[in-house]
């Protein structure tokens, strides 16, 4: 009897492991790259390459055309499943080992069966026309961007981070055109190919994930320099002989962040170049790829007389682009769930980079400044996600990404390194370089390794910091001479997050700092403190801004923290409060007219440039979530603009003053500045305030509208900023009927394809003046929302949420809003995500 149960449940388990096999299978050819293909095929495939070759026209309106030779070797016979998003009208022909094969082509795969394949080494030949998604073709350039699952989009591929796989390209382009790319150039064939056209054969890549294979070509202007040995080139298409002279600036400061990554890292850069392209209308900050490094000129070319802020913003951006040469690139994550861990240490390590570059700034309140405000602006909304998200479908990969993964991590991180220490910190990200090495890695295998360097349960410690979504509610009173701090999670989860905190408290002229450490089991801890008082003592949470959560007050102590404010000498004590008064502001736990009236009267007494920015920042988001009559405050934003000792002072005071400028007098004014192109108080003014300026003035004045922007436009001489301003200008329109057409054209794909651009142009439609006409926008625009998704790149659907969205605060903003999600309750979950984070401020 025995025997024939076990034999009974033998046949059971088979038949359950074959079904389960047979839906594993189902998934391998669903749109996208489903886990269960990516699994199939790392287990599959071995020593891919890819040998591809495009043919670029000069003209932007004529077919590109490439091919492509993808090999690989397989131990048995599988079928052959290659991502390639395209239509069968763009498929030419299809050969394996040199000979044409049958082939499907089918929700974004070309299948070819396993019965054709030989074990051992195996050739696909594709020859294609490439959709112009992810070329980003203008008029004499075009560049590629295959984050995170765009590779697909332009060439058949083994499209998933975990196959790393070699390239060796060539194009076929004009010769007048140049041409980078991840290897270095190999030659070049200008008498082959005809009058005016050129060959460009590169060298093979080192093993790359498919999102960092790039070209650029087009005409550009190429500077080269050298520091021991080294060399970069610099390509742009800048005019402006001041934004080029910054380019030796720009350089050196690669120079310094590859020299601070090979310090602390023991590992030499590990790829063959480093060459930058600065491109105009380029959708992020940066992009990462090895030897073709890309960057938006607005970050990294900067106006006359730059602000601080504005001079760190660069410097991070180029030490978090060259740190992801080692953490990313090297060392890549294996799904796109853990894109965060490259992302963390890219910005964590930028962080320390830029010290030593900026001596006077105190870089401890920069961190704070940088990433908590940031991390808070997403984790306090309905639409929080945890650092690490499910991702069943490299399809909606690009969702995962937002301030989460950027922000809120690197303050994750910088707690780990505290219980681990600095140098088990540095010999556990050398060990897990080594191990992972031109590969790919998780956050558990991270986690594993630097477990070894610490007593501390490393993988307990950051669960709900990597798992969960949200952040603790924490509060603080005094009964009985002692610190009662309280710790609740707002979702009821039940959850406990461990950290150190840090109290101040004042009564009177006395002051006492107290050290609270939250563990895993208690939720509320009490602290003795040294002195008793009969007045009223004022508690100050979180004094070093190593905490995280939101820090509650009631309107009865807001007054005490902004006269501690006003008195502290401590300027991380100044910017963690300030973060925690503007988080009460938006949690609506204290006044927007309090709030106001004490930021106007602390902002004259600060002299800290990021502590004042930080404030400046803070009182256009109240005015801006909390509108009210705008006399008073551009009253005090002039007085701050025309009369404050510091010059960059002054210019952010008029910028901000120019972005809420709502009265007769006001928009008067910045007529008389925009009109003689002369700033006010020694400010000085960029081409990109005048065209800003233009942009308000002709929403403004729109019985001046049409001349406002014909003169704007002849002002401008550079090409790209031409182009740029002639597409965004017509959101300006005073005819209903033109805004209206704007709007239509934007719900088209085609023309969202200078994704900035695109994010301007919704965001004048959507300017708070107009609000009132432009709620009939909003229910179209989120329609909209998955093809914005699928045809747009990363930060898209926020950018185009936070467009059409931030000028809005009205009872019908939210009624569209609210009536959206109840049309579509099955909206999917992470990209629902990203408009209740842009919504947070209509709740």
């Amino acid at each position: 009897m025995k025997k024939w149960k076990w034999i009974g449940l033998c046949a059971l388990a088979g038949l359950l492991a074959c079904g389960s096999a047979e839906r594993e299978e189902a998934r391998w050819m669903e749109p996208g790259v489903s886990r269960e293909l990516a699994r199939f095929r790392k287990a599959s495939f071995t020593d891919v390459r890819y040998r591809l070759y495009f043919v670029i026209p000069e003209a932007r309106e004529e077919t590109l055309y490439g091919s492509v030779e993808v090999t690989f070797r397989v131990e048995r016979k599988q079928p052959v499943i290659l991502d390639f998003r395209a239509e069968e009208r763009q498929m030419r022909v299809v050969n394996l080992n040199g000979v044409a094969v049958p082939y499907t082509l089918e929700d974004e795969h070309i299948r070819i069966e396993a019965d054709l394949l030989k074990e051992g080494e195996n050739t696909v030949e594709v020859s294609f026309t490439p959709a112009d998604q992810s070329l980003n073709r203008r008029d004499e350039f075009l560049y590629t961007l295959l984050v995170p699952d765009r590779a697909r989009t332009l060439f058949p591929c083994f499209d998933q981070p975990d196959m790393k796989s070699r390239y060796t390209l060539s194009l076929e382009m004009p010769k007048a055109w140049q041409a980078v790319s991840n290897a270095a150039v190999e030659y070049e064939d200008t008498i082959s190919f005809g009058a005016g056209r050129k060959l460009v054969v590169f060298r093979e890549t080192e093993p790359l994930s498919t999102y960092l294979f790039s070209f650029v070509a087009g005409r550009f202007t190429r500077e080269t320099y050298e520091r021991e040995g080294r060399a970069i080139s610099i390509y742009h298409r800048e005019s402006d002989p001041r934004k080029v002279a910054q380019c030796p600036d720009i350089a050196a400061e690669v120079f310094d962040a590859l020299e601070w990554q090979e310090a602390f890292t023991g590992i030499p850069y590990p790829f063959a170049k480093y060459d930058l392209i600065i491109l105009p209308g380029f959708q992020f900050g940066g992009m990462e790829h090895t030897g073709a490094t890309l960057y938006n000129d607005r970050r990294m070319f900067l106006d006359e007389r730059p602000t601080l802020n504005e001079r760190l913003g660069r410097s991070a951006l180029i030490a978090h682009e060259t740190s992801h040469m080692w953490f990313g690139d090297y060392v890549t994550m294996e799904w796109f769930d853990d894109v965060w861990t490259k992302e963390v240490f890219a910005n964590y390590f930028a962080s320390r980079i830029v010290e030593p570059l900026y001596p006077g700034v105190n870089h401890r309140l920069n961190f704070v400044r940088d990433y908590i405000p940031a991390a808070y602006a997403e984790d306090r909304t309905a639409g929080a996600n945890p650092i690490k998200q499910d991702l069943d479908n490299l399809r909606n990969a690009g969702l995962v990404y937002g301030n989460i993964i950027y922000d809120k991590s690197p303050v994750v991180l910088e707690m780990l390194t505290r219980v681990l220490g600095e140098e088990a910190f540095r010999q556990g990200i050398r060990e897990y370089l080594r191990t992972y090495a031109y590969g790919n890695a998780t956050w558990e295998g991270l986690i594993a390794i630097l477990d070894k360097y610490t007593p501390e349960d490393l993988a307990a410690w950051s669960d709900v910091w990597v798992n969960e979504e949200g952040m603790p509610e924490i509060t603080a009173s005094i009964a009985g001479g002692e610190l009662l701090v309280e710790q609740r999670d707002p979702l009821g989860r039940g959850l406990l997050w461990p950290q150190e905190l840090t109290y101040r408290v004042v009564s009177g002229t006395d002051s006492e700092e107290i050290s609270i450490s939250f563990g895993r089991e208690l939720n509320s801890l009490r602290k003795k403190l040294r002195f008793s008082s009969n007045e009223n003592p004022v508690i100050l949470p979180n004094v070093d801004g190593r905490g995280y959560g939101f820090f509650k007050l009631s309107e009865a102590e807001a007054p005490g923290v902004w006269a501690a404010l006003r008195a502290s000498n401590d300027e991380v004590e100044r910017g963690s409060l300030l973060i925690t008064l503007y988080e009460n502001l938006r949690r609506k736990t204290i006044s927007p007219a309090g709030f106001r009236d004490a930021m106007l009267a602390y902002l004259p007494t600060e002299r800290n440039a990021l502590l004042f920015s930080m404030a400046l920042g803070y009182l256009g988001g109240c005015q801006r979530v909390f509108p009210a009559d705008a006399r008073p405050l551009e009253r005090a934003l002039w007085r701050l603009a025309t009369t404050l000792p510091e010059p960059p002072f002054r210019q952010q005071a008029f910028r901000l003053y120019s972005s809420i400028a709502d009265s007769d007098e006001a928009i008067g004014r910045l007529l008389a500045i925009w009109e003689r192109r002369e700033a006010p108080a020694d400010c000085v003014l960029g081409e990109n305030d005048y065209m800003n300026l233009s942009y308000t003035l002709a929403i403004h004045l729109p019985e001046r509208a049409d001349e406002i922007v014909a003169e704007q436009l002849a002002r401008i001489d550079n090409p790209d900023r031409r182009a740029e301003y002639a597409f965004i200008a017509p959101s300006v329109s005073p005819r209903v009927e033109t805004r209206d057409s704007v709007f239509q054209s934007l719900l088209v794909a085609a023309n969202r394809r200078v994704e900035p651009w695109a994010s301007s142009a919704l965001a004048n439609l959507s300017h708070r003046s107009r609000e009132r006409e432009s709620v009939k926008y909003i229910r179209p625009a989120l329609e909209a929302m998955p093809d914005v998704q699928r045809t747009g790149d990363i930060f898209f659907p926020t950018a185009w949420a936070r467009a059409l969205l931030s000028g809005h605060t009205s009872a019908e903003a939210r009624a569209e809003v609210e009536a959206f999600f109840a049309a579509h309750p099955d909206f999917p979950v992470m990209l629902a995500n990203k408009i209740k984070q842009q919504s947070d401020h209509l709740r």
